[in-house]
């Protein structure tokens, strides 16, 4: 199935309800930054899984020929100790503080028209009425029920009956205004502070970039590991006359990239407006369910991104290496191609993948999306979905480390948006 053409604005996100709260404030005068905001708060609530109130953030944002960059990524609090001396993959001392909140603040604040109270209603309603469970939620919860256990709030919410009620993250929600300074910051666990959380502050950074084909590719710095998108792409062998049904084509982007090692969930939205502000966007828990520790009374779920640390960076105030890593690529100073995935540091593959298909073998969105991926992770031979011609690659036995991908392709005419069927998503728009 081809990709949907809008001719005026799009929203893509790994959640019908969510691409469809986005919708409503794209159509109703609001623009990308706006419809962002809404989409992330709604996957906040129908996702909670992969991403949250209690997640970190990065975006890619152009807007009037400018092109920038947000890292809104915690860092350790101020009393952090490794017991053990191990870094821990789950529980309290795998989080950091949590950026996401900050992030939507900063992005509204910067380029916003409208309120996040008004914004978040959508998901204030779908966080205290209920809603479905989406079929990777389902399977989500089914694979971490034991780390749910540990955690007695998490517990009850997550593992309880249908449809999924969070009460106590519509309060928070609601009370957003305040929350570095409200009740998760007082109820956090320890070592968390108070003070840990009122210290947090995004940062506007700039993006760094290459050259591919005929567009300008962006991608975020360190922390966070877009970069590698950069300097793979500078790597990269020409590709010539070779298509995606040619095995050299994705061997030489296999030996551009190397082996990654790991993978985790994420959520990745893109927007763009009618007056052509586009928003490319990464917000986590790292892996699904984060560190399994809901702040009591909150409903905010701890992301683990602390897991990511080595042994000799795990210290007090410390940022980790972030896998999350939205794109974009100029064509002649404007955007061309809005895209980004779900799936830790297979992020890198698959922004290469699609480049590769979108950009330089003409391939349609929705087609580049759907198609089999490969996926290479240290100590692990390379793997494929099937589909692909012969690359020596083992089968992929978990589809989800293909990742969620999503993208809006920028035509002269109108916009080209798909969201990848592995997900719940919607392109929609108008």
């Amino acid at each position: 199935m081809p990709a949907k053409l809008f001719p005026h604005a799009a929203v893509v996100s790994p959640h019908y309800l969510a691409s469809s709260a986005g919708l409503v404030v794209l159509a109703s005068g609001g623009n990308a930054v706006d419809a962002a905001v809404a989409t992330n708060l709604v996957l906040a609530v129908t996702y909670p899984h992969m991403c949250g109130l209690g997640g970190d953030l990065f975006a890619i944002v152009w807007n009037q020929g400018e092109t920038t960059g947000l890292n809104s990524s915690g860092r350790l609090p101020v009393a952090a100790t490794l017991a053990d001396g191990i870094v821990p993959g789950t529980g309290i001392g795998s989080a950091t503080v949590p950026g996401a909140v900050a992030g939507w603040h900063a992005l509204l604040e910067r380029y916003g028209t409208r309120s996040i109270a008004e914004l978040a209603a959508p998901a204030i309603r779908l966080a205290r009425e209920g809603c479905p469970r989406a079929p990777f939620l389902r399977r989500s919860t089914r694979l971490m029920t034991d780390l749910l256990r540990k955690d007695p709030e998490a517990s009850r919410i997550y593992l309880s009956n249908d449809p999924l009620v969070q009460s106590d993250l519509a309060d928070t929600i609601e009370g957003i205004e305040n929350f570095y300074t409200g009740a998760a910051a007082r109820n956090a666990p320890a070592p968390f502070t108070p003070d840990d959380f009122a210290a947090h502050r995004a940062e506007w950074v700039e993006p760094v970039h290459t050259s591919f084909n005929d567009v300008e590719v962006y991608e975020m710095p360190p922390n966070s590991r877009g970069h590698l998108v950069i300097e793979a792409l500078d790597r990269l062998e020409p590709l010539d006359d070779l298509g995606p049904d040619d095995a050299e084509y994705h061997l030489r982007l296999a030996r551009a990239i190397g082996a990654t090692d790991d993978a985790s969930d994420t959520i990745y939205l893109c927007v763009r407006d009618e007056n052509g502000m586009s928003v490319s966007l990464n917000q986590s828990l790292f892996h699904a369910f984060g560190s399994g520790v809901v702040i009591p009374g909150t409903g905010v779920l701890l992301h683990n991104r602390g897991s990511y640390f080595k042994l000799d960076e795990y210290k007090p105030r410390a940022r980790p290496t972030h896998t999350l890593a939205p794109a974009m690529a100029l064509e002649n100073g404007t955007p061309r191609l809005i895209f980004g995935t779900m799936g830790g540091e297979t992020q890198v593959q698959t922004h290469m993948q699609l480049l590769a298909r979108i950009i330089h073998s003409g391939q349609d969105v929705a087609e580049a999306l759907a198609a089999p991926r490969w996926v290479r992770r240290e100590n692990d031979p390379l793997r494929a979905e099937p589909g692909l011609p012969d690359i020596g690659a083992e089968p992929l036995h978990y589809p989800d480390l293909a990742g969620h991908a999503h993208a809006i392709l920028i035509e002269e005419t109108h916009l080209a948006a798909a969201h990848d069927p592995r997900s719940d998503g919607a392109a929609l728009g108008y």
